[in-house]
């Protein structure tokens, strides 16, 4: 079954990425317009909104190109239509703006730049664009597009005066109450939107049905100084009459409980009418509540009485029940801005594996996967009061009688043990748990709320019955993020470590942030860099990552400059490279979609963060500061680990923090160079300059010919950051050579960021054979061991200690795709305006198929060995070109499509570098074949 899903996967990238299946139209026009990233988005808080479309017809995942004899298609100009009404924009009139005939390339991160946008407002749009083709074909007059199709985006609440509902508390402390006003209307209202502004979880309800397929929602945001709202066209689910508003509530990260505002923005008979939260609104307890601490390994799960259930609770005429009033407060004094990025929901529906009995009611479920969610168990009928208690652990230990450690690494606090006929059986579950009390009633059923576990297994107590075929099943919760690529090769090793990469970005990117694991902890670490470009390359996170690059800039120590370790929710230890996540972060997201505007927001926070770090140097030295889990190096490497005591010493993690230091002045040198900041740019790279070789002098051991220690990173380090003399650098690089393959022996020895780094530079001076043969172990330690190991998503260490399910290791997607496939962002040309297409022929690979939907357009690259040729087809989204590098020694056997290459139209022969022939292409299909 497994290989014949990879065959299916397979068969469908090929499909996508020829020239007969993937390009479907001569047709060039306008299509998947998005407004700040998303199609058709509600609820956007920008005044000046940013819109986006590609050019070309429609594809299979819903991205669009032209057809293969039209090559070098470039825009020159566009128009953009913004109308108050669909009727309107249907007349081709712009009343709210017409841009008119622009003469420009632009088509992503076009600001709108028409009349003031009103609150609470919809907006309806449209675009269309004038092309041409590059030099090099047949000269034609450029042509203009049909108009697009048209989209819409609706505005949050602008400015805090358009808020009228009042912020309330509730009486007693519970942790997930139920909230309720009836009111009535004179008429079926024309457009009715829902403002919800939580801290904490919430669902909304309208006469008894919920808005959404949103879950945990809203994101979590840095509190207590910024709070999201959400919003919902409720139009549909409101009546004449009698009507009744509900609001289910959740603590979630409230530290200080939960406080809330809903505000409802009708149009009823041509009049506006606005309902919101005051003192006359009710609340009573709900069947739910918040077991646990909500902190570090105490995260516990719910509660669920079903014998406090209130039937109708969110409908007009609930008598049941005791209500009491809510109270009003004063306001949290959260900025308080519109959700960006996008909802989390149920990602995947996991049907049980296994179920085994140990021991009288009881039995452990087995969903054959870890992941992040929820178990949702369909009940026989029990007795009223009858109890059901829900284990979860990411882990199964066996261990025999009586015997206190488990077989393998866990950490005592994570353990759970249950006792059997047969001995003790350990799980790792960090304290989660949930409990269910029957109301004695049939048909019920159990599922979380507002919290959510980390799991593979499930041990169920107090079921009298085993669960029947689909009554057990696993939900995965994640950010509701578009696919955006994929990947697969003849190496069937590399594409389970993909898939299961993927699998471990995707339990892990709930909440707008990435968390590093589900259970123990669930805050937003720096670890989150190291998975940047195997989340960027298989999914859209440009709303995503930008929600969580505003979560760093909130945690920023507004007196020091100094990032946290964690965003949002500071807390946790780390060092220098945690906090710069939130510096890389808007570097990339201008590098991989072209957003100056969070650039130049972020500038000031990033050179704040590198001032602080010079601030805590001796003599131009950065030296360790703070305690224990202040100045963390390279996190966890092979033996180095938590389970140890042989972390590196002092100067490891100063040499390494020291390069990363000038890691991050080179990112903030070239910020300033893209904000036009020459004076600054200099002036960082005058400083660069200085401190590079005192960081040598400091940490260079000539007699060993090595830096601080005989391991991987910490030559790495200063190779990368250019820390390394001229003179020098061959001696130091054979040294990282020979440690990977002599003392080594093909495996790595990096923790997680020496590990993210090490794959982003041996893939940027082109030695992907050396990624190649750490990639292929099967051994400790190395991706292929967790596999062999039954691994179904990546660890927190390498040998298998204490997280299943983590953030630490997840880079190699990004090799995959821009490594083997070569599909990479051109520096000159962010956004992949300019594309480089690079691909490694290394080791044992025949093929390789991988596609990429760009913010222009769909990007493929997939080559074949056969034969002694080397086969590359290529696919270019429109308005775009590509610098294609081609392994031949000799341009006179590469040809295109047929032809010489020297010879076909749109390909530009540049330059033989390093036995590779160069060429510039436009947009278009095109097959280059080395004989």
């Amino acid at each position: 079954m497994k290989k014949l899903m990879i065959m299916v996967v397979l068969g469908l990238l090929w499909t996508d990425g020829t020239q007969a299946g993937f390009w479907k139209s001569d047709k060039i026009e306008p299509a998947r317009l998005t407004c700040e990233y998303l199609e058709n988005p509600f609820g956007i808080g920008a005044e000046k909104p940013r819109l986006a479309w590609i050019i070309g017809a429609q594809s299979s995942r819903g991205t669009k190109a032209q057809s293969a004899n039209l090559r070098g298609i470039r825009q020159i100009a566009y128009q953009i239509l913004v109308a108050s009404s669909e009727k309107l924009l249907k007349k081709d009139q712009g009343d709210i703006w017409d841009s008119g005939k622009m003469e420009s390339d632009q088509s992503i991160q076009v600001e709108y730049a028409g009349k003031p946008l009103k609150s609470c407002q919809r907006y309806y749009w449209k675009v269309r664009v004038w092309t041409t083709r590059d030099s090099g074909y047949q000269a034609s007059d450029s042509k203009v597009s049909a108009w697009s199709k048209p989209a819409c985006w609706g505005m949050g609440l602008l400015e805090a005066g358009d808020w009228q509902a009042k912020w309330i508390k509730f009486p007693t402390n519970e942790t997930s109450p139920w909230v309720r006003k009836e009111f009535s209307l004179a008429a079926v209202p024309d457009r009715a939107i829902a403002f919800v502004n939580v801290l904490g979880y919430y669902e909304l309800y309208i006469n008894g049905k919920k808005m959404g397929d949103d879950v945990l929602s809203p994101a979590v945001s840095e509190l207590p100084r910024r709070s999201l709202y959400r919003c919902h066209d409720i139009s549909e689910f409101l009546r004449s009459g009698d009507n009744c508003i509900g609001l289910w509530l959740g603590k979630g990260w409230a530290r200080s409980g939960i406080v809330a505002r809903v505000q409802l923005n009708m149009t009823v008979e041509g009049r506006g009418v606005v309902i919101g939260t005051d003192r006359t609104w009710t609340c009573s307890p709900s069947t739910h509540t918040l077991l646990g601490g909500w902190k570090w390994g105490d995260f516990g799960g719910e509660r669920v009485d079903a014998r406090r259930e209130i039937a109708g609770w969110s409908k007009v005429g609930c008598k049941a029940g005791e209500w009491t009033s809510v109270e009003e407060t004063a306001a949290p004094g959260a900025v308080v801005t519109a959700q960006s990025c996008p909802p989390n929901r149920i990602g995947r529906v996991i049907p049980l594996a296994t179920c085994i009995a140990m021991g009288t009611n009881t039995w452990e479920l087995d969903f054959g996967t870890n992941l992040s969610g929820w178990l949702r168990l369909r009940l026989p009928r029990m007795k009223s009061g009858q109890q059901v208690v829900m284990h979860y652990a990411d882990k199964r230990f066996q261990t025999p009688e009586g015997d206190k450690t488990p077989a393998g690494n866990i950490g005592t606090t994570a353990l759970w043990k249950l006792k059997t006929a047969t001995g003790d059986v350990a799980y790792q579950t960090f304290k989660h748990i949930d409990e269910f009390i029957s109301a004695g009633k049939k048909g019920e059923q159990f599922c979380s709320k507002f919290n959510y576990h980390g799991f593979r297994y499930v041990i169920v107590e107090g079921l009298p019955a085993q669960p029947a075929p689909g009554d057990a099943e696993a939900l995965l919760i994640e950010s509701d993020l578009e696919t955006a690529g994929d990947f697969a090769c003849s190496n069937d090793l590399f594409n389970r470590i993909y898939q299961i990469g993927l699998w471990t970005l995707r339990c892990l990117s709930l909440g707008g942030y990435m968390v590093d694991c589900p259970h123990r902890e669930r805050l937003g670490y720096g670890d989150g860099q190291v998975g940047i470009e195997s989340l960027i390359m298989s999914r859209n996170v440009a709303a995503f990552y930008g929600k969580w690059a505003t979560d760093w800039q909130d945690a920023q120590n507004p007196s020091t400059g100094d990032f946290s370790h964690t965003a949002p929710s500071s807390n946790g230890g780390g060092g220098p490279a945690w906090g710069g996540t939130g510096c890389v972060l808007p570097c990339k997201l201008y590098l991989y979609y072209g957003d100056r505007r969070l650039l130049d927001h972020a500038y000031e926070p990033i050179r704040r963060y590198t001032e602080y770090l010079e601030s805590r140097c001796s003599n131009n030295i950065l030296r360790a500061y703070g305690g224990k889990w202040d100045f963390i190096g390279d996190w966890v490497p092979p033996g180095r680990g938590m389970d140890t005591t042989n972390w590196p010493a002092k100067p490891s993690a100063e040499l390494f923090n020291n390069c990363y230091r000038v890691y991050l002045m080179e990112q903030l040198a070239r910020a300033a160079d893209i904000l036009n900041r020459t004076d600054e740019a200099q002036r960082l790279r005058t400083r660069i300059g200085e401190i590079r070789p005192l960081i040598h002098a400091a940490f260079y051991d000539a007699s060993k010919q090595l830096y601080v220690l005989d391991e991987q990173a910490y030559q790495l380090m200063p190779l990368m950051t250019g820390v390394v003399p001229d003179d020098l650098h061959g001696t130091i690089f054979k040294k990282l050579e020979d440690l990977i393959q002599v003392k080594n022996k093909g495996h790595l020895d990096t923790g997680m960021i020496g590990t993210y780094f090490l794959l982003q530079y041996l893939q940027e001076i082109g030695r992907d054979d050396l990624l190649y043969i750490i990639m292929n172990q099967t051994t400790y330690p190395g991706w292929g061991y967790m596999l062999s190991q039954g691994a179904t998503t990546f660890w927190e260490q390498w040998n298998g200690y204490y997280s299943q399910i983590h953030s630490c290791f997840n880079s190699p997607g990004g090799w995959f795709q821009q490594g083997l496939a070569g599909i990479r962002p051109d520096v000159t040309g962010p956004g992949f305006k300019k594309i480089i297409i690079k691909p490694a022929i290394v080791g044992g690979l025949t093929w390789v198929k991988c596609s990429y939907d760009s913010i222009h357009g769909r990007i493929v690259s997939n080559w074949k060995l056969e034969n002694g040729k080397l086969k590359m087809d290529i696919i270019i989204p429109p308005n775009t070109t590509a610098t294609v590098y081609v392994p031949a020694k000799d341009a006179g056997n590469v040809t295109e499509s047929g032809k010489s290459a020297a010879k076909a139209k749109g390909v530009k022969f540049l330059r033989i570098e390093n036995s590779v022939a160069v060429y510039e292409i436009g947009s278009g299909c095109y097959q280059f074949v080395k004989e």
